[in-house]
């Protein structure tokens, strides 16, 4: 659909274009002041319209240009943040998983130490 209706607007522009085209086939003279041109004046419309498009194709060049090598520096910068980030998540995992390490084996530790003296205080006692 969208397809159609661009076809259809260009046609329609096309055909303002021929119009006004062929209502203005006057000559006109233009000084540039070392020389002189006289141009149908539909050519010379048709002539500032490129100048114009071609100007405003060359000025967005240079800021889409910096905008392209923008979004890839920051891309850059994304990359290198993830990657630091997983860095530091492993790190802290790490840690994490050491010091639940070391409690566990204090804590094991202390449960063995516990079950010593229990089964000490156990064969302390007289049995009745």
């Amino acid at each position: 659909m969208k397809k159609q209706t661009g076809f259809v607007l260009g046609l329609i522009l096309a055909l303002i274009v021929v119009i006004f085209a062929i209502m203005n086939v006057e000559t006109i003279a233009i000084n540039f002041g070392f020389a002189k041109v006289e141009l149908p004046l539909i050519l010379i419309l048709l002539i500032c319209l490129v100048l114009g498009a071609l100007i405003a194709v060359l000025l967005s060049t240079g800021t889409t240009m910096s905008l392209k090598r923008q979004a890839k520096q920051t891309q850059k910068e994304l990359a290198t943040l993830k990657e630091n980030q997983q860095e530091q998540i492993a790190a802290a995992v790490t840690k994490a998983q050491a010091d639940a390490q070391t409690q566990i084996e204090s804590q094991s530790k202390t449960i063995s130490e516990l079950q010593e003296q229990l089964a000490q205080l156990q064969n302390d006692q007289p049995t009745a």
